[in-house]
């Protein structure tokens, strides 16, 4: 099993924060943007637009001169929705899409993987399909040497605990998780999973995905604009006091952006990586 070996409670950002609809995408302008981002690195958000393997190796072409530090990588959320899918075929496809994405992982640096294990409209709702394939998946990112974490997402059916608990108990030591707390909060189980001795005993989360929730249990209908840290419902003075009585020493990445209608909203975006700094002091 990889282990993760940096310095504890990196501050990472997100490029979905900063690149989208209002920049059509243009990966060219995350150099720029970075420098502009008060960050310890960045999650390399794979936007589904990128998703064919020739055009993810000209991505990866273009930034590599431009030493921008990808720390982490959050795959195609696609992945999970053809596993949940599950017709002829899809498998096949989300098993070489998740491998080709790992080699260019592994090409930018990143050294953690973010993976959507269910997602899209089908969600969860046949999850032994899901959890049986996490093995593969294990092992093709053990070949790039990349940490796999599961990241705790919306369910349709149950809840991000409940197939934290089953992967736990049907693979042990051998998971990893990223704890998104606006995914937790929309089921109302951010403290319970707080409250899960196997995940903070074990070791098993060396990830957080930072941003807030305003709306009530399972609110579909709130799930978009991500709500800025420190802006919504979620009680970070709560979390923060965890996070201190763990010791935790894994890293945060900020999904919450501050785009507007003609660009990003820098001053806004910093404050928000301020927010989490303050908030793992």
């Amino acid at each position: 099993m990889t282990e993760m070996t940096e310095t504890k409670n990196k501050i990472l950002c997100s490029t979905g924060t900063i690149i989208g609809g209002i920049n059509n995408f243009d990966y060219t302008l995350i150099p720029e943007y970075a420098a502009l981002v008060n960050c310890d690195g960045f999650e390399f958000m794979v936007e589904p637009i990128w998703t064919s393997e020739g055009k993810m190796g000209e991505i990866v072409d273009r930034l590599l001169p431009h030493g921008v530090n990808f720390e982490t990588m959050h795959m195609d959320k696609d992945i999970g929705f053809y596993i949940s899918k599950n017709e002829p075929g899809d498998i096949d496809f989300a098993m070489k899409t998740f491998g080709w994405q790992c080699e260019a992982a592994k090409k930018l640096g990143a050294k953690l993987l973010v993976l959507h294990l269910w997602s899209g409209p089908p969600s969860d709702k046949n999850m032994e399909v899901n959890i049986g394939l996490y093995p593969n998946l294990l092992e093709i990112a053990g070949r790039f040497n990349l940490v796999l974490t599961v990241e705790g997402v919306i369910c349709s059916t149950y809840d991000p605990l409940t197939h934290m608990k089953t992967l736990y108990e049907t693979y042990g030591d051998a998971m990893r998780f990223t704890f998104d707390v606006r995914h937790a909060e929309f089921h109302g189980k951010l403290k319970d999973i707080c409250e899960a001795d196997f995940l903070w005993e074990n070791d098993l989360v060396p990830h957080f995905h930072i941003a807030d929730w305003r709306g009530g249990y399972m609110d579909w209908s709130k799930l978009r604009p991500i709500v800025r840290p420190g802006e919504g419902d979620i009680d970070f003075a709560y979390l923060a006091g965890f996070i201190r009585k763990i010791g935790y020493k894994g890293s945060f990445t900020l999904e919450a952006g501050s785009k507007t209608e003609t660009g990003i909203d820098f001053e806004k975006l910093n404050k928000s990586l301020d927010f989490i700094r303050d908030l793992v002091k």
